[in-house]
């Protein structure tokens, strides 16, 4: 049977009149921000959504990644998704909930060309966030920092005013020079001396330059040691050892970071790195990674699994103990690595199950041990206290 004419000009015109009405909705929007960037998108989206919102904005926030949000009105509704996700799904979810204020989004491009049509197509902000430039996703948006901030820059619509978080000098001016050719404003997230070593503190201040760059006052310096105090980092003592899994950042500035904020001077650690088969470039950046920490004298060995982790290990100028992800079960690699006698740091990445799984276990093992003192300390309490006539 013949396909009507009707149906078939509304299927092709379909597209077009859904851009058209984004378009529209968009226009309709006092605020319009876009967070990009490599690490902090969806705690920045998040905070900047709840920050507008105590304001009186109108104001809807979109989260990608692993849980992808939409968050209006005060509650947070789940992103249904099938297997293929696309860009269009931001016009499907604005369409639903059509603020009158300001909509936050985050950019989940992870190419050149979406990353650019995140911007332009389907967010087109007056305020560009970018958190900070790391060494992520080096196989699609560039293989240096350098050529991440090329692409986040050149993903850039003429006319938008940029945030961003990066504090490395070089990167700063690089990103101007870029930005400028794009016909961009940028303004630097400061990060004061005494936060500057903690991850994650530019996209906490970040929050103050959007307010200004869209006329609003700052947070007062109580709040912002509120949002601080989120980033704050300790080993998680266990009854054999200390841990702290920093899989969730995923590259290798950040991960140095988590590091630097967790050793004491002269302490060693043992790296616990899963790798991804399909995130080769990343595999690249911890293997030389590792290899300046063997060269400091701050690691004497590390343990992997995960894709490659036998090549990996071939690698590398230090011992390597490569671990079946498949076959191990997570609790007896933890018990290998802790027996070793370091401090163990779980980097690399944090999609998969044996990975859940580890993170399962040393929450348990935490939760035990601090059980385990808390009954200690009822119990000292609970001892009579020494008096004149019995001591």
């Amino acid at each position: 049977m013949t396909e009507p004419l009707t149906r078939i000009t509304k299927r092709l015109t379909e597209p077009l009149n859904r851009g058209v009405e984004h378009r529209k909705r968009l226009a309709e929007i006092d605020v319009r921000i876009v967070v990009s960037g490599t690490r902090g998108k969806s705690g920045t989206t998040e905070r900047l959504y709840r920050v507008l919102r105590s304001r009186g904005y109108d104001a809807y926030a979109k989260i990608t990644g692993n849980h992808p949000l939409s968050l209006y009105d005060g509650e947070e509704n789940d992103i249904s998704r099938g297997e293929r996700v696309t860009l269009y799904e931001n016009v499907r979810e604005l369409r639903k909930y059509t603020p009158a204020d300001a909509l936050i989004l985050e950019n989940q491009g992870i190419t050149d060309y979406t990353t650019r049509m995140m911007n332009e197509t389907f967010g087109k902000p007056d305020v560009l966030v970018v958190t900070n430039v790391r060494q992520d996703h080096r196989d699609t948006l560039g293989g240096s920092r350098a050529d991440i901030a090329r692409a986040f820059a050149r993903a850039t619509p003429e006319g938008t005013h940029v945030v961003s978080g990066e504090q490395d000098p070089r990167l700063q001016t690089y990103l101007e020079r870029e930005l400028e050719t794009v016909g961009a404003t940028i303004s630097h997230v400061d990060v004061p001396d005494e936060h500057d070593d903690l991850p994650g503190a530019e996209t906490v201040y970040g929050v103050n330059e959007v307010l200004e760059a869209i006329d609003e006052p700052p947070l007062s310096e109580h709040v912002i040691g509120e949002m601080l105090d989120e980033f704050r980092i300790d080993w998680k003592p266990l009854p054999d050892g200390k841990a702290f899994n920093a899989a969730d950042v995923n590259d290798v500035e950040s991960t140095e970071l988590v590091r630097q904020s967790l050793v004491d001077d002269g302490e060693l650690i043992q790296p616990f790195v899963y790798l991804r088969r399909d995130r080769r470039a990343r595999t690249a950046s911890f293997r030389d990674y590792l290899e300046s920490l063997a060269d400091q004298g701050a690691i004497e060995q590390a343990r992997v699994a995960g894709g490659h982790a036998e090549l990996f290990a071939q690698k590398t100028s230090f011992p390597v103990v490569v671990h079946d992800d498949e076959r191990e079960y997570a609790g007896d690699v933890l018990d290998d690595a802790m027996a070793d006698g370091w401090p163990v740091l779980i980097m690399g990445n944090t999609v998969a199950g044996f990975m859940r799984d580890l993170d399962d276990e040393i929450q348990r093992r935490h939760e035990a041990f601090e059980q385990r003192q808390q009954r200690q300390t009822d119990s000292d309490e609970s001892k009579p206290k020494p008096t004149a006539t019995n001591q």
